[in-house]
Formats: structure tokens, C-alpha cells, sequence
């Protein structure tokens, strides 16, 4: 009626999926480094600053290119 739990193929079972869960961050991490996608928070954020922008309390930034050729008009 008792019966023992094998331990080496729980052992390797859970490290198998601790390491798969690391490997998914570490590619999603690497992923939004190269596409530069936001995550939560940084698009709370930006949502933030839009608002800022569109209430006039924050002027948008148009670039140093924008801003020679606007002078030299």
C-alpha cells in the first residue's frame, strides 16, 4: 500500500523545468532588447508622459534635426 516516489526522476523533472523557465526568460529579455518592445510598466509610463503631452504641461520632443531646420526658416 505504500509505495515509494522515485527521487532521481522528481529531482531531474523539477530541474528540467527550472531551467526551461529560465531559458524562456532569458530569451524574452534578449528578444525586448532587440525589438525594444515595452513591458507593463514602461508602458505605464509612456501612457503617462503622453497624457503629460497632450494636457500641454509637457512639450513633445521633436528631434535636433526638427529643431536646426525650424531656426533656419
Amino acid at each position: 500500500m505504500h509505495e515509494e516516489v522515485p527521487i532521481l526522476p522528481v529531482v531531474l523533472g523539477a530541474l528540467g523545468l527550472l531551467y526551461f523557465g529560465y531559458e524562456v526568460n532569458r530569451q524574452r529579455h534578449k528578444l525586448r532588447r532587440i525589438f525594444n518592445v515595452f513591458d507593463k510598466e514602461e508602458s505605464v509610463v509612456a501612457a503617462a508622459l503622453e497624457n503629460l503631452v497632450d494636457s500641454g504641461q509637457l512639450k513633445a520632443f521633436v528631434g535636433k534635426s526638427a529643431l536646426i531646420t525650424q531656426h533656419d526658416h
